[in-house]
């Protein structure tokens, strides 16, 4: 009897000690897992060890400020790509749009974007963004509308003349904003998402097309391209006045509802540790343009967005173009080519996740290499021209894998002017032979540029870094 239970007793230990076991393997793999997953979310999103408060501060950003942003530059992006979409669906005909006359109105856009951009950095610091940005989007919304009315091509001249006025104001004071609240380890991947919604924009003014097409064409005496224009300021109104309201302005001089005075106060502290200037610090004077102009990359930058622009062939609708010159049906025609903006979304976010992740550590031209390779293969192959059916249609979704490619200095855009005036004419489509040449040859130039200042920016920091040691081993001698 006594053996008997001593076998129940040491049965019963040895299954305490299983289910201990058991129970250890699962909470270390289960912490195991946990590990992995904060790794991932490393790599992709912020870092999972900030503190709490830091974490629901920025949570808030994202859900007003970066969602607002987006939503903005997708309806900015949206009321710009429509006139291609409308051009292949009717517009040319019915304005007797026979010559470059797309061309010209691109170019057009172009100067009303120049001089809206050019004072927005100084305006927005003067007056609240919160009132200067929604009231810039409710103006663009009403041009938009009005494209829809217009008779003649100089109306429709005059029309995105203005709507580029008001749509130049957009980028840079946004970039400006996110700068202002985001530090440098949170800005990289949201500016991709921000960047990103461009080509949504392409892609959903296509899908958008093609239904009005097929749905509106000649309902209340409109044609599918004028109801593009009418659906694109119905979309974008209510955003431009959802900004009244979701627009933080600067910490300094927030009055957002979802930012407390003590976040206000915490934000400007948190990026002036980062090394951001607090706002006003750094007037627009004599001397802080003196001392811009003085640095090398005044002068060298104005050089890489020259050949980001040049080298990215989206200045014509060219596969929209080709499918219309093959004969392919309207819907073809919008649909087809929103494969490219899709390309370029997923192009986009992944460049932006690994430059910023711990792989890459912030440097980004390895990635602008990779994104622009395949674009100048693509421009080759179309500037050959005579190649197989199959190869033609790679090459065309090929050109936008340079899409994610940011603008460097964006004061410099009038050169789109005189390019698209010189190889991207209407009348030259839908070849472009010329166009996809120097594309692809721009394309070589920007990699070789990108080469070239990732050298002159180690040199900067190595300065730097010897700066700051002789400063140190100065105050320790003092000492």
């Amino acid at each position: 009897m006594a053996g008997e239970t001593s076998n129940l007793s040491v049965a019963r230990m040895g299954t305490v000690h299983t289910q201990r076991d058991n129970k250890s393997i699962a909470v270390e793999s289960k912490s195991r897992t946990s590990q992995y997953l904060r790794s991932v979310q490393r790599y992709v999103w912020d870092d999972p060890d900030k503190p709490r408060k830091e974490k629901w501060f920025l949570f808030k950003l994202d859900i007003f400020l970066l969602t607002i942003s987006c939503l903005g530059y997708f309806s900015k992006n949206l009321d710009q790509a429509n006139i291609n979409n409308a051009y292949v669906s009717g517009m040319e005909e019915a304005l007797h749009m026979g010559g470059s006359e797309l061309t010209y109105a691109g170019n057009v856009f172009t100067a009303g974007y120049v001089l809206g951009q050019l004072p927005a950095v100084i305006l927005v610091t003067r007056v609240r963004p919160s009132i200067l940005i929604p009231t810039v989007e409710v103006l663009w919304s009403i041009f938009t509308f009005c494209s829809a009315a217009v008779k003649t091509t100089s109306q429709l001249y005059a029309v995105r003349f203005l709507v580029a006025i008001c749509e130049g104001t957009y980028f840079p004071t946004i970039v400006y904003i996110l700068g202002s609240w985001y530090t440098r380890s949170e800005r990289g991947k949201r500016m991709t998402i921000f960047y990103a919604t461009a080509s949504f924009a392409g892609m959903f003014s296509g899908y958008l097309q093609a239904g009005a097409y097929r749905g509106l064409n000649g309902v209340f005496g409109h044609s599918g391209w004028q109801w593009l224009f009418i659906i694109c300021g119905v979309i974008s109104l209510p955003i431009a006045i959802l900004g009244y309201f979701f627009y933080p302005d600067f910490p300094e001089t927030t009055r957002a509802f979802y930012i407390t005075k003590e976040e206000a106060d915490w934000a400007q502290k948190r990026l002036i540790a980062d090394g951001m200037k607090p706002l006003g610090a750094s007037a627009w004077d004599r001397t802080k343009i003196f001392r811009i102009m003085s640095q090398w990359q005044f002068w060298v930058l104005p050089i890489g967005y020259f050949l980001v622009q040049g080298s990215y062939p989206n200045y014509q609708p060219v596969f929209a173009l080709w499918l219309k010159a093959t004969g392919h049906t309207i819907y073809q025609i919008n649909v087809w080519p929103t494969g490219q903006y899709a390309i370029s979304v997923v192009v986009q976010i992944l460049a932006g996740v690994l430059s910023d992740s711990p792989l890459l550590r912030g440097k980004r031209w390895q990635t602008l290499i990779a994104m622009q390779v395949p674009t100048i293969f693509g421009c080759i192959v179309l500037a050959v021209w005579d190649i197989p059916i199959g190869l033609k249609y790679t090459a065309y979704y090929l050109t936008f894998t340079c899409a994610g490619v940011p603008g460097i200095y964006y004061a410099c855009y009038i050169q789109s002017i005189w390019w698209t005036l010189t190889v991207w004419r209407t009348v030259l489509s839908p070849r472009f032979h010329a166009a996809f040449i120097g594309s692809a040859c721009l394309g070589v130039g920007l990699i070789m540029l990108a080469i070239i200042l990732q050298f002159l920016q180690d040199r900067d920091e190595k300065i730097r870094a010897l700066n700051t040691d002789t400063e140190s081993n100065e105050e320790t001698s003092a000492v």
